[in-house]
């Protein structure tokens, strides 16, 4: 098997992250396998590891990503057709969702018959997959957008190309997060209790999948709800956190619109920052569906677990395709669950190739997983929000699981993690900044930082390694360069 990834080139990293294979299944299958018969180009080659049922690493070159990326986002945003055309493919796609999903769960929450179970699953296997066949086009489109406007910005100032992109290709679209804070802040003004416990239990009902991960999913009471409304009231009024959410998608679009008047952009780079703008804020829309769909695996997991002598954790290192087999009683649960200990592939050209040896899972990990740590007080990452800008100081804190970890994380420290995912959300808003090893302008972090106002880098590539919790750091939000002070 020749790997056509060079670990002497730079290299793409997302993770190490917490994920059972099931979650993620929809992307494997649709875009690792299946893409190539849909699109006129195929996902890079790539490399994932699972190490210890714990967490997962997912490498890719960076060249072969801008590549692939800039074919996409030319075609599917700068084509204004063929984005409303896509866009329009989501569309139908989130009604026939909405349409399906309630079916779905009553079924899975229901005495099946084993053919019942099989129908059901294959409906949702389907849905999932031409899901991630539409919306795997923002995620490598990415990419292309953001070289080519750094490409562009730099033939203006080398310098200032990276300010420039984190100006030019901030959303200015609400994210789910917003949506759902917004949505909640709106129950405030209900006084009757009766009133407002059935508010608040129609709210979760909505928004109980907020929270869910790659690594497992939780569902929302309305008294979780209940307790957050609270404590943002706590903070301020309703009106006025409106207010403040409304004015930082505000702020974004006026210092798009003044850096594009100071420095002349002519329309060609106005479209692709506009566009690149588009795609960050569609590839972290979708992950609401994203959650949702992981709430129905779960429900799915459930029905099977049921109706087979597996367990709802060995599920979660299936593939969709091999609980059909589960349920039919053929396959081999041992082969199944050494998932769990060491697993990874290796993909190109619509092929996977999977192992689960420890010889196999140790040469790729020490070739292309670990990172080679150069000891120094001053770290340099690429600064993906600057806030108010100026110097941070703050104690350092490393969080693997926010969920866990969360009670840990004082208001004002500095959060320093690997990446980040949806459910950090939970101490980013506590975090004076933000730090992390891998990620790039359009990542989790560096959207879910321009949204708070706080700084953050990304790509450190060894900052949790290097930084220690209880380290007191220096973020420096205008230069991007990060100092251990003790």
């Amino acid at each position: 098997m020749k790997i056509n990834i060079d670990s002497r080139k730079e290299l793409f990293k997302w993770g190490p992250i917490s994920i059972k294979l099931i979650y993620p299944t929809g992307f494997v299958i649709g875009i690792l396998r299946d893409v190539a018969k849909h699109y006129p180009w195929p996902w890079p080659p790539n490399i994932c590891l699972f190490k210890e049922g714990k967490s997962m690493i997912w490498i890719n070159q960076s060249s072969t990503l801008r590549e692939t990326g800039l074919k996409y986002f030319r075609r599917y945003f700068l084509n204004q057709n063929n984005y409303r055309a896509q866009w329009k493919k989501f569309e139908r796609w989130i009604k026939e969702y909405e349409a399906l999903a309630p079916e779905l769960e009553n079924k899975f929450k229901s005495d099946l018959s084993k053919e019942d179970l099989l129908r059901s699953l294959n409906r949702l296997a389907d849905l999932n997959n031409r899901f991630w066949l539409i919306v795997h086009v923002p995620e490598i489109a990415n990419w292309g957008g953001e070289y080519l406007l750094k490409k562009e910005l730099a033939k203006i100032d080398p310098t200032r190309a990276d300010e420039y992109l984190e100006i030019l290709s901030a959303p200015v679209k609400y994210s789910f997060f917003q949506d759902e804070e917004l949505a909640l802040l709106k129950l405030a003004p209900i006084k009757n209790k009766k009133e407002l416990a059935a508010a608040l239990k129609d709210h979760s009902k909505n928004w109980h999948w907020i929270l869910n991960s790659y690594g497992g999913n939780r569902i929302l009471s309305p008294e979780y709800f209940s307790i957050k409304l609270k404590g943002l009231l706590r903070r301020e009024k309703a009106e006025n956190i409106i207010r403040e959410i409304k004015k930082k998608i505000e702020h974004n679009r006026k210092r798009k619109a003044d850096l594009i008047k100071k420095l002349k952009l002519d329309k060609k780079i106005i479209l692709i920052a506009a566009e690149l703008s588009e795609s960050i804020w569609w590839q972290d829309f979708r992950k609401g569906y994203i959650w949702r769909q992981n709430h129905l695996w779960d429900l799915a997991l459930r029905a099977v677990e049921k109706n087979t002598s597996w367990k709802f954790g060995e599920l979660q290192w299936c593939y969709f395709e091999e609980l059909v087999k589960v349920v039919r009683g053929k396959i081999d649960k041992k082969e199944i669950l050494k998932r769990r200990k060491y697993y990874g592939w290796y993909s190109e050209n619509g092929k996977i190739y999977d192992f689960t040896d420890k010889a196999t899972f140790q040469k790729f990990w020490q070739e292309y997983a670990e990172e080679k740590i150069v000891f120094s007080r001053e770290i340099r990452g690429l600064l993906v929000s600057r806030g108010k800008g100026g110097i941070v100081r703050g104690i350092a804190r490393i969080i693997t699981d926010p969920f866990k970890e969360q009670n840990k994380f004082k208001p004002g420290e500095i959060l320093v993690a690997s990446m980040t995912s949806p459910e950090y959300i939970i101490v980013m808003r506590k975090a004076a900044a933000v730090i992390t090893d891998y990620g790039g302008m359009t990542c989790h972090a560096a959207i879910v930082s321009r949204e708070l106002g706080v700084p953050c880098l990304v790509n450190t590539r060894n900052a949790t390694k290097l930084i220690k919790t209880g380290d007191l750091v220096e973020v420096d939000a205008d230069k991007g360069i990060i100092k251990r002070l003790n």
